[in-house]
């Protein structure tokens, strides 16, 4: 399930201006507050609902992969929890792609973080991923000068 939620400003001055239970309202709002403001302009962002509260509950907690294109894993550590990690969603960042290694002649890999039982399970969920990847060409493209 997800919320939508309605923010303004930045920095000190951020704040959330409601949340909502569909994306059409959120905008309705956003929409309304925009008209009376030409600066700071109301954004609506997309939340999961209870995030990372299932992981939890199922004995889960984060995992840090590092693997790369043939699977070798460089390392896999448990990760702490924090905020900017718990919405229960793998995520994947290629090294390659990171403006410090672009042209150094690194060997690239993926870093994963994952909810997972244990390690072996960490590494198991970024292999499918690294899998899928390497299957699609995705994993062959060439980097953009982008940050991850």
């Amino acid at each position: 399930m997800k919320i939508w939620i309605v923010e303004q400003g930045e920095y000190s001055d951020y704040r959330v201006v409601g949340v909502f239970s569909s994306e059409a309202n959120a905008r309705l709002i956003a929409d309304a507050v925009n008209r009376e403001q030409t600066y700071n302009q109301a954004t609506v962002a997309e939340w999961p609902m209870d995030p990372a509260v299932e992981d939890l509950n199922a004995g889960r907690t984060q995992w840090l992969v590092w693997m790369r294109r043939d699977g070798t894993v460089e390392r896999c550590d448990p990760s702490a929890i924090s905020g900017y990690g718990i919405t229960g969603e793998v995520t994947i960042w290629r090294r390659h792609r990171a403006p410090a290694f672009i042209g150094k002649n690194v060997e690239d890999c993926l870093q994963a973080t994952i909810w997972a039982t244990d390690g072996t399970h960490a590494i198991k969920i970024a292999n499918e991923h690294r899998a899928r990847l390497v299957a699609t060409g995705e994993w062959d493209r060439e980097p953009t000068s982008e940050a991850p």
